[in-house]
This record gives structure tokens, sequence and C-alpha cells, in this order.
């Protein structure tokens, strides 16, 4: 933070995730230094903090929305939770996926946790197994999620797995089976095999530059500069203007701007969630397919 003001910037993408975010944004908010977030999405991030804007789904979105669309797509009614209960981002989404799952009838047969430390999932697999579980949820990141799917094939279990955003990336796991991934489903606003200019453009190019395909998070940041742009071109920022000044003017503007982003067509409130639709994948044959 302090070396990138140092630095001179005028306003501040990031940061990548939530914990950081909390932290980096509140001293922001004391200076009055505008951040723009790609992927941090705990609800932290933006309580109480007029300069800070998301561009992920909060983490209350994620966990109610997860199970309106079980429901509504009648994948299943019994549901097994395997979550990080030393994350906000797990036990965030977690939380209201329990409170949602409830109103819409789906029924809770296993609720298991783990920490940053856990590597042997085999309790947290055998609990939902032995619970008749047709679907298991996992509010997670992807490398957890791999291990997860690794004792459910050993076990000879094989449910409807669901993941969220933080999902994204696990068919590039280093050394996992991406065989084992095949018709899990996850909520993301991005999927590198979609077919429309954008994203064909991107891809390429990141490709290009990089050596691998890009995953959400990617194209989050990608979004990011020209949401930054948009908002600043809005607001009429110039270069002599001080952080201060900017992250006034940028406030306003990011609440009158739409931007049609990789990660969909996105609005603002005075709040700085980000307003955008969810979408579900499926991994078929390797690949990301939206439903």
């Amino acid at each position: 933070y302090n070396a990138a003001l140092d630095a001179g910037a005028q306003m501040i993408l990031g940061t990548t995730t939530s914990k950081p975010c909390e932290a980096a944004g509140a001293q922001g908010y004391v200076d009055r230094v505008f951040f723009l977030t790609p992927s941090a999405s705990s609800t932290a991030v933006i309580e109480d903090k007029d300069n800070v804007f998301q561009i992920c789904f909060t983490d209350p979105n994620q966990g109610s929305a997860s199970a309106r669309y079980i429901s509504d797509h009648a994948l299943g009614t019994k549901v097994a939770v395997i979550y990080n209960n030393a994350d906000v981002y797990s036990t965030g989404i977690r939380d209201t996926f329990v409170k949602e799952a409830a109103e819409k009838g789906l029924e809770i047969v296993s609720e298991s946790t783990f920490t940053d430390e856990t590597t042997d999932f085999t309790v947290q697999v055998a609990d939902a197994q032995n619970a008749g579980a047709e679907i298991v949820f996992l509010p997670m990141y992807y490398t957890p999620a791999s291990l997860i799917l690794k004792v459910a094939a050993d076990k000879d279990y094989h449910p409807i797995f669901f993941g969220v955003d933080g999902m994204d990336g696990i068919l590039s796991v280093e050394g996992f089976d991406t065989s084992l991934a095949e018709g899990v489903m996850l909520l993301t606003p991005f999927v590198a095999t979609s077919s429309d200019e954008k994203t064909v453009n991107f891809v390429s190019k990141y490709q290009a530059a990089y050596n691998e395909i890009p995953i959400q998070f990617a194209a989050d940041a990608y979004d990011g500069i020209y949401i930054l742009v948009a908002a600043a071109e809005k607001a009429g920022i110039t270069s002599d203007m001080a952080p201060e000044e900017v992250c006034d003017l940028m406030i306003a503007a990011m609440q009158e701007i739409t931007v049609e982003g990789l990660t969909g067509s996105m609005t603002w409130d005075e709040s700085g969630a980000v307003t955008k639709t969810p979408m579900a994948a499926t991994i078929v044959n390797g690949e990301y397919v939206f439903e």
C-alpha cells in the first residue's frame, strides 16, 4: 500500500484476497484512497468503507445463489457441506448457503470442516457418503477441492459436487487427474471456452503471453482495468489530482457507470458491491461449459 502511494498511485486495483483487502482498504478509507478489488469477496471488505468497490460477488451472494440454483434445477435434496472454518471466504458462503437451503427445502445431511493445514479429507468425505448426500457443496478454493475429489473417487462416491468461484482453476492444479472433476458444477462469471468475441480475444492473447488458459481471477483483474478507466473518464480524473480528490470523484462515478466486461454486465451502488448475474458451469471433458 505505502509503496504504491510512494510510486505516485492515485487509485489501487487490489488486493486479491479478502483479509489483506480489509486491512489495506481500511487504511485507504482513512487516507481517502480509492480501491477496486478484483477478487476479495467478503462483506467486511466493503463494510463501513465507502472507498472500496468489488468485482467479484460477495460471499453471501454466492452461497444463496448456489442454494437457489440447486433447488431451481432439481439437482437433489440431500446436501453435504464441507467448508474451511478458518477462512472468511468459505465460512461466509457456507452461512448463507445453509440459510437459503433451509428456505428452499434442501436437507443438510452432513456438515464437516477443515483448516488451511488440512491435507487428508477422508473423514469429511466419509461423513457425506454415510449420510447419503446427493450433492456435496464445496465453498472453497480449488486446492482442497482437488483433494476432496480424489478421496471421493477412491471411495467410489459419486455425488454432484457443486462449488463456487474459488474452484475455478481446479483443472490447472499440478498433478491433479482432471478426469476426477468430470461433472463438477460451480458458479462462475467467466468461462474461457465461451465463444463470444471478447472472451476469445482475451483468451488468445493471454495464452500467447503466459502459455496457459486464464481462469476467472485473470478475467476479474482484466475487467478491473477497464472499470477503472470507465470510472476515471466519467469522473474527469487527471494526472495532477491528489489521491484524496480522486477518491471522492471515483466513488460517485462508480455508481453511474455500467461496464460490459468479460465477467458480465456490471453496475455498483453506494455499498461498493457489484451487481451481475451468476452463471453455473459444468466441467465436461476437461473444459468448463455454461449450462
